[in-house]
């Protein structure tokens, strides 16, 4: 049998854990409704189910169940009594003999056919758990190991009692002790969610009650850790790997293959509250096969159980969408104890009616006593809650800001306590702080929501669109659940934003119309500020400069008539500005704008923040454009130092690392050049980025033939080009990033200009060049092309790709005596102007490009010593001229 991938063994391995656990013959009767579905999927379980029958025949766990382990010691304990068996293994009572206390606990066996990657990982899995977990409702992790023979364990606290459905069954409990028992378990689940765990197989059986009525939560065997610094896991988990469940008590979203969160399990606990109330499965009565089960949950509503609010609750868990259910276990939890002391429930709409119905209910006995004050204050409550609500809404959302600001300050504290005196990266820090707010602020939809989303936009800034996503499709449903359509607005702006770095545009100016329409039904100065500037950048990258800077500039003017002009989000407004300035082709006014951001920066103590370093690299890049090529040099280093303290683990944007080694390469510093093009390229290995792999070595490439290494040279080449015919791979903000660029180059390595120039044509050619199209990035090329003519004596060309070199390095009126590039052109062309016997022209040209290059490029260049050089060689030959 073929070895399966990862991604197809998460497909495969729950409906072989499901074969396994059937006899014989309703394994038959699945395997034929299975075939009827997907006749793929049952021949690969089937030819899996055929190896599971030949392992075990070759002896693995080959013995009856309860023969030939027993007596088997592991760690302190030694196997009694087997508890059962199913397809990943068995689970074994045991008794603890190495003396310092007796005990009993539950040892957990993985079946040694299984002992591939997956099975093991997911077996590792349970124990990492586990392990993060400390809770009396939750069945502790003992020990864990390996046995000598390689058999691996865990060693579990064994729980004595019943499944939680039969234990209320039997015991013949209330409604009101079901419900009680019920929150119990809500409580242990918390605790996993606080910790970033989502179970994902919360059923009946995975829950056990102790004769003296304690639950105990089970089974964490295909759990899920929603924590980015495990496994490079997020929380928008892939498809594959939502798989794995028990489709009587799956989600909507689990059927689908869909994100998986908090809210799969709060749907997974509407469902077991409502089989403990009602005896009967909400949507599931009468289906007979797992697609009959899986159809009905994704098409049949819940049947009321006739409960009062106790059905509301229910219908809430039980929504199809997650965003519309509890966005947590502690509002389930709190919905509950309202409906056990006849409380209105958030899950009904609120109506002065009901509330009066509920009061009356808890205060039945009062009630009867005092009906004529009651109709007397049934009036004076109308009455009131007309006059008052409006003040009350003035006084919520002042306390509401009081909190936010609290909040927020006690984030920081909080945060910073998580970090130790170890190294940590930015990422990790982040990470840490995602624990620390669920942590704190699960009973408060609305703060966590705002912190969630305040935590994405540093996510952001760390270019992780995927995480970043994540926790603001967490903000979202928390926003929906709160029913703030402000701050939902501003999160589906955020939204937007993401999308927009992600490239889905048609998504980002969906959500970006959806928050707009809502601002214009809700308004809020504040939000539509943060609308305003995810709007401008959209725009500005689909090439929409004419809105760009309006939209900055009243986002600006908003915020300071908000005197709202100290915050992370001010500074960015401005640096926004300062990029669509750029973009709008006014450059000197996006360098004053980046300047304004920087000092802004500095003067609110924010210029150690990853925003303030992006700012100074996207100045620095917009210089680099202009030519001024020493400056960028310069800003660019300070950025990779930034970057290399934020992040101890090595790690750099690749924004950065591209620029700072283009601009390191053409400064002739080559060794620096080749070291982050190369660390440029091993990233992108790293994460299968083909683009940032290839730009890489299409740099490394360059500076490898700089430094004389020419085998390396050829080798990266070689690299690139089994890389480059990706089309996006073509074009880039920097040069034509072709392989016929780097065959020039080493043609010229070899002095064979001939060679060079037929690439370059080829590659100008088909960039339109000869129909009269000069674009920027054709600027290297085009200088590459002018060398290698002028070395033929072929000058006329010559002239012409120096002259449309120079062209294509023209900005703005300063660029020609302050760009590098200018100055490197106008060189060039003096020396074709000298080979045609120009030399008075040839003397001006060169003047003019040695004064461009030296401010540019600086002194020292040594494109500046050899005009010089050329300069003092023509006035010797001509001592009169000026």
């Amino acid at each position: 049998m073929a070895i399966l991938d990862h991604d197809r063994w998460q497909v495969l391995e729950p409906l072989l854990e499901r074969a396994l656990d059937l006899s014989d013959e309703n394994r038959e009767t699945w395997l034929r409704q299975l075939r009827e579905e997907s006749p793929a999927l049952e021949a690969e379980l089937t030819a899996l189910l055929a190896s599971e029958q030949a392992a075990d025949r070759a002896g693995f766990l080959a013995m009856p169940l309860g023969a030939g382990l027993e007596g088997l010691r592991l760690g302190a304990y030694v196997l009694e009594h087997p508890l059962g068996q199913g397809g990943m293994g068995s689970v074994w009572r045991a008794r603890r003999v190495d003396g310092q206390y007796e005990g009993q606990a539950a040892v957990k066996l993985l079946n040694l056919s299984l002992l591939s990657t997956a099975g093991l990982a997911r077996f590792h899995r349970e124990g990492s758990v586990l392990s993060r977990l400390s809770h009396p409702g939750i069945a502790r992790l003992l020990d864990a190991g390996v046995a000598p023979s390689g058999q691996p364990y865990l060693i579990l606290e064994y729980v004595e009692g019943e499944s939680i459905d039969e234990y209320v069954r039997r015991r013949a409990l209330t409604l009101e002790s079901r419900v009680t028992l019920f929150l119990d378990v809500l409580a242990a689940v918390g605790h996993a969610h606080a910790n970033l765990i989502v179970h994902r197989d919360i059923k009946p059986s995975n829950i056990l009650v102790t004769p003296d009525g304690v639950v105990k939560l089970l089974d964490f065997g295909i759990a899920k850790l929603l924590d980015p610094g495990t496994s490079g896991v997020h929380t928008a988990l892939t498809a594959q790997a939502t798989r794995a469940f028990t489709p009587d008590y799956a989600a909507p979203e689990q059927a689908r293959g869909d994100a998986i969160t908090t809210a799969t399990d709060v749907y997974a606990l509407g469902v077991l509250l409502y089989v403990l109330v009602a005896g009967r499965h909400p949507t599931g009565q009468g289906a007979r096969t797992p697609a009959e089960i899986i159809r009905s949950l994704l098409e049949v509503d819940p049947a009321r159980t006739g409960l009062g609010d106790l059905d509301a609750i229910l219908a809430r868990t039980l929504r199809k969408e997650p965003r519309e259910r509890y966005q947590s276990v502690g509002e389930f939890a709190d919905d509950l104890r309202r409906f056990l002391r006849h409380d209105p429930v958030s899950a009904r709409p609120p109506s002065v009616r009901y509330r009066i119905r509920k009061f009356v209910r808890r205060n039945r006995a009062g009630m009867a006593a005092a009906g004529i004050a009651i109709a007397g204050l049934l009036a004076a409550t109308v009455f009131s809650v007309v006059q008052m609500r409006k003040a009350r809404q003035e006084r919520d959302s002042a306390v509401f800001e009081r909190r936010k600001a609290d909040a927020q300050a006690e984030f920081q504290t909080l945060l910073m306590s998580e970090v130790g005196d170890k190294p940590v990266s930015m990422a990790e820090i982040l990470a840490r702080g995602r624990v620390v707010l669920e942590r704190e602020h699960a009973a408060d939809p609305r703060i966590l929501a705002m912190l969630l989303t305040q935590l994405s936009d540093r996510y952001g800034e760390l270019g992780d669109s995927k995480y970043r996503g994540a926790l603001l499709a967490r903000a979202e449903s928390l926003g929906v659940a709160s029913r703030d359509a402000s701050q939902l607005a501003e999160i589906h702006c955020d939204m937007g934003d993401n999308y927009r770095t992600m490239g889905r545009y048609d998504l980002a100016h969906a959500l970006l119309r959806e928050a707009q329409a809502a601002l214009r039904t809700t308004p809020d100065p504040e939000v539509e500020s943060v609308c305003l500037q995810a709007q401008a950048e959209l725009a500005s990258e689909t090439h929409q400069p004419g809105s760009v800077v309006p939209d900055v500039e009243r986002a600006i003017a908003i915020r300071d008539s908000l005197g709202q002009t100290h915050d992370v989000f001010y500074v960015g407004l401005y640096a926004t500005l300062a990029t669509a300035l750029d973009h709008d082709r006014q450059y000197r006014a996006s360098i004053d704008a980046y300047r304004r951001t920087l000092a802004m920066s500095d003067s609110s103590g924010m210029g150690n923040l990853i925003a303030t370093a992006v700012t100074e690299h996207d100045m620095a890049v917009t210089i680099a454009e202009l030519g001024e090529t020493a400056e960028a040099e310069r800003l660019l280093h300070d950025v990779m130092n930034r970057i290399a303290r934020s992040d101890p683990t090595g790690r750099m944007p690749a924004q950065p690392l591209i620029h700072y080694a283009h601009i390191a390469l053409y400064q002739g510093h080559a060794d620096s050049a080749a070291k982050y093009f190369a660390k440029l390229a091993a990233q992108g290995v790293a994460s299968h980025s083909a683009f940032w792999e290839a730009r890489g070595l299409f740099g490394l490439t360059q500076a490898q033939f700089a430094l004389g290494q020419v085998t390396q040279a050829r080798r990266s080449m070689e690299r690139f080009r089994a890389l480059s015919d990706n089309p996006s791979l073509v074009n880039s903000d920097d040069q034509l990033t072709d392989y016929r660029y780097l065959e020039a180059v080493a043609a010229l390595a070899r002095r064979d200009t001939t060679a060079a120039l037929g690439y370059l044509t080829d590659l100008l050619r088909e960039k339109e060049y000869h129909k009269g199209k000069l674009a920027v990035v054709s600027r290297a090329a085009l200088v590459l092309a002018a060398r290698s003519a002028l070395a033929l004596g072929e000058n006329a060309a010559a002239l012409h790709f120096a002259t449309d070199a120079r062209r294509a390095a023209s900005r703005d009126s300063l660029t020609s005596v302050r760009s590098a590039y200018v100055g490197e052109a106008r060189i060039l062309r003096a020396r074709v102007l000298l080979a045609q016997g120009d030399s008075d022209s040839a003397r001006v040209e060169l003047q003019r490009g040695r004064d461009a290059m030296s401010v540019g490029a600086g002194l020292l260049d040594p494109r500046v010593r050899q005009a010089d050089e050329l300069l003092a060689a023509l006035s010797r030959r001509d001592p009169a001229a000026p």
